[in-house]
């Protein structure tokens, strides 16, 4: 019996087989049927960049083009007509088939920082340190809430000073000392230093009457609230003073190898300053809470949150109230060491020598 004939019967088969499976391929058959990928999504087109647009540059129709992007992704800050960006001005660099939207662009075209701003608004730069910056996360075109801080005291209204006032001694004018009745109100304990008021109280125990002064300076009051909120960051730091040069990312020139200058980071200057844009009532308050030593910190928003939030002031009578913080009551008996000299977890106290 020859032995080829098996093999070739398996070849024969083999072929049959693949013929069969390309001819189903071809005719989209059985599991090789062609699938549906159309999408079902509307679509939309939005404006981009045909091209690079530089800054200050006129928007152009040769500038811009459309493309098609699922409805279901399109932003309300994604442009749609062509027409609403004819004429208008970039206000930064944009690169070639990105979005555009309307804050990318101008109706005018400006220099420094006030190409960026609406009609109707202002720029007002307040100095904050690292913490109120939220540690200098906050960058160029955020969008920030303002809360304040400040400690209230009481006033005489006369003579608009803390109280409690502060007196010495009235004696009649014009008599003799010995002679004249002695009205005392205070005294200056032979230090030169006056005596703050007070109040007289009569103690039960002794049935007399005793005259309590302050043991310490008035106490302020502390009150911390969101005043302004989803305001735009326009610059953080010091913007330069060179024309066209930004004021971050600069470089220095030093000897390569070769004797050739190459160009290395510049040390990155830490921002006390940052530049917002509020509307001209918001920069007059700004300004007064500055002259009044009074503390600003920023929150960072969501870049596409525009909400508002209804906020209270938080004070201490708040605080207490609205985490349920009890006030600790008066006991007979306490710990060994007082609450306000703990030692702090973590680190190592000094060994005392010997």
């Amino acid at each position: 019996m020859r032995r080829g004939g098996p093999i070739l019967l398996v070849l024969v088969l083999i072929i049959v087989v693949l013929i069969a499976v390309a001819f189903l391929v071809v005719q989209g058959i059985g599991p090789f049927a062609k699938v549906d990928v159309s999408p079902t999504a509307p679509i939309e087109k939005i404006v981009v960049a045909r091209q690079p647009i530089n800054q200050a540059d006129e928007i152009t129709d040769a500038l811009l083009s459309t493309e098609d992007l699922p409805k279901n992704l399109v932003t309300e800050k994604m442009i749609t007509d062509k027409q609403s960006l004819i004429g208008k001005f970039a206000v930064a660099s944009i690169p070639q088939g990105w979005p555009l939207s309307l804050d990318m662009v101008s109706d005018r075209p400006a220099t420094g920082g006030s190409k960026v701003i609406l009609p109707g608004q202002v720029a007002i730069s307040i100095p904050l340190s690292r913490v109120e910056m939220v540690g200098y996360g906050v960058k160029d075109g955020d969008y920030v809430d303002i809360i304040v801080t400040t400690v209230f005291v009481d006033l005489d209204a006369s003579f608009q000073s803390v109280s409690p006032n502060s007196f010495g001694q009235v004696v009649n004018i014009g008599a003799q000392p010995d002679a004249a009745p002695l009205a005392v109100l205070g005294m200056n304990n032979g230090s030169g230093q006056q005596r703050a008021a007070g109040r007289a109280e009569l103690d039960p125990t002794l049935n007399q009457v005793i005259y309590f002064v302050p043991s310490e300076k008035q106490r302020p009051r502390l009150v911390s609230q969101m005043i302004l909120q989803d305001i735009q960051v326009l610059h953080v730091g010091n913007f330069s003073l060179v024309a066209g040069q930004s004021s971050s990312g600069d470089v220095q020139s030093t000897p390569g190898a070769a004797g050739q200058a190459a160009p290395t980071p510049a040390a990155v200057a830490v921002p006390d300053i940052i530049t917002l844009i509020v509307s001209p009532q918001d920069a007059v308050s700004l300004t007064y809470l500055m002259y009044s030593d009074i503390k600003l910190s920023l929150v960072l928003r969501a870049p596409d949150d525009r909400s508002r939030a209804e906020t209270e002031a938080a004070t201490l009578q708040y605080l207490l109230s609205q985490y349920a913080i009890p006030v600790p009551a008066k006991l007979p008996y306490g710990i060994g060491s007082r609450t306000d000299n703990l030692p702090v977890l973590g680190v190592p106290t000094a060994t005392p020598h010997p």
